[in-house]
């Protein structure tokens, strides 16, 4: 018998919740790489703390002041909404389920950075603010359905106490 390492996730809920995420978060994520570099292209409130502008024309936009940090963001939703698909939550190797959750716990990792820069510049952008409570959503997710593993089918009853 197969052990829980090989199995996929034994959570058929997590792609219905995880594919709508990543979907946003891929088309949020691209609508702000086109208004990277096309500025007027973008819509939202614009002064006192709710100034988009402000956050996506600050250098700290881009990464190693080359890089868009709204096009690492769209590969990132491009990458996730691939393996949210119900067919990758089914695929028995392990490296892409502890990919996923490495992958989205990283991303946690940059919207922290992200909303501290915000912090210091003392501006919210709307769509930045949308990509990360995404990001969160879909950390979240993919972390309830990690957990939620099969008991290796090699262990006896006495072994599974509570």
């Amino acid at each position: 018998m197969p052990d829980a390492s090989s199995a996929p996730v034994n959570a058929p809920w997590a792609w219905r919740f995880s594919l709508p995420i990543a979907l946003l978060g891929l088309a949020d994520s691209a609508y702000l790489t086109c208004t990277h570099f096309h500025p007027a292209a973008l819509v939202c409130k614009a002064g006192g703390h709710i100034n988009c502008a402000k956050v996506t024309e600050s250098s700290q936009s881009e990464i190693f002041g080359h890089i868009p940090v709204a096009i690492v963001g769209l590969v990132y939703f491009f990458v996730m909404t691939v393996l949210m698909t119900p067919w990758a939550w089914q695929i028995r190797n392990e490296w892409v389920h502890r990919f996923r959750l490495i992958a989205t716990g990283g991303a946690m990792g940059m919207v922290f950075y992200l909303v501290s820069v915000e912090i210091h510049l003392k501006a919210i952008c709307e769509y930045c603010t949308g990509v990360h409570i995404l990001n969160f959503l879909l950390f979240f997710t993919v972390l309830a359905a990690y957990l939620y593993r099969p008991i290796s089918a090699g262990a006896d009853a006495s072994s599974r106490r509570t």
